[in-house]
């Protein structure tokens, strides 16, 4: 028996004992039943898009398809869940009382008198985000004061993983200044203090040695060659000397640490006076030690 057949006679057999009610309710659940099983459908063939194609392509056009597919992803999931809305209304005998109300209110004004303005502007934003490839899935960022990696990209909001793991959720109206770490190159910036007294030409001399030999072994992480500063502040006795190596995106911290460590073992080795720290000790009396 055909399965259309099937529902017919039993949406008949309902409405003869009064329980059309019950078979409203079963085709609105059907309904939405339908409309996740694409979603995840669709959810899925994309993360099977992504996989396939992203291990061929270089790092940014792979995270412009996760990103794109995110989206569409998105686009499903709205599209799918208001026509299954819009079914559940026709199905409860509503449809009518909508149009009407509608057509005399206007989609527009309705739109603001519920509370959707706020809903328009995200998905506006989040569409000249996309279109103008302000971001993608991966970048580092700092967008609404979050800073953190972006992990997905719909159409009302960006997902922000922090540092420390935790989630951030973004309106994508809110994003008023995006800040991204990933599309240009990094500077790594090691600042490292002396004694006032200790020779500053030859603590320079030490710092650029170190730097340069780094650098030989860099390879593709390092853009150019290391710029020395020199010193840049002189406060409570010490001498703050800076040197700069400009790196492919996202590579400077790493090099900043094992800049700062082989700089920090050098001047050891060569008897470069450290900053003193001084420490005060109250005594019995009230006065320091």
């Amino acid at each position: 028996m055909p399965v259309s057949l099937f529902i017919k006679q039993l949406d008949d057999a309902l409405a003869e004992n009064g329980l059309s009610f019950v078979s409203t309710i079963i085709d609105i659940a059907i309904t939405f039943a339908l409309a996740r099983l694409i979603v995840a459908i669709v959810a899925r063939a994309a993360r099977s898009i992504v996989a396939r194609r992203a291990r061929d392509l270089e790092e940014m056009k792979a995270r412009r398809l996760t990103t794109a597919v995110t989206l569409m992803t998105s686009v499903v999931k709205y599209a799918a869940y208001f026509i299954a809305i819009a079914i559940a209304v026709g199905e409860l005998g509503y449809a009518g009382a909508m149009n009407s109300m509608l057509a005399a209110a206007g989609i527009g004004s309705l739109a603001v008198g519920i509370g959707a303005q706020s809903v328009i502007k995200d998905v506006a934003a989040g569409l000249m985000l996309l279109f103008e490839d302000q971001l993608a899935v991966g970048d580092y960022v700092t967008a609404a004061g979050v800073t953190g990696t972006v992990e997905a990209v719909t159409l009302r909001t960006t997902t922000v993983r922090g540092y420390g793991g935790e989630l951030s959720v973004i309106p994508n109206g809110s994003i008023s200044v995006l800040t991204n770490y990933s599309r240009t190159d990094s500077l790594a910036i090691v600042e490292f203090p002396v004694a006032y007294e200790a020779d500053g030409a030859r603590a320079l001399l030490l710092m650029r040695e170190e730097a340069e030999a780094y650098y030989a072994e860099l390879g593709d992480v390092a853009v150019e060659k290391p710029e020395v500063v020199g010193a840049v502040q002189l406060t409570g006795g010490e001498m703050v000397l800076r040197v700069v190596q400009r790196v492919k995106p996202l590579e400077h911290w790493a090099v900043q640490r094992e800049l700062t460590r082989r700089i920090a073992a050098r001047f050891v080795r060569e008897g470069i006076p450290l900053p003193r720290t001084r420490v005060q000790m109250a005594n019995k009396e009230g006065g320091e030690a």
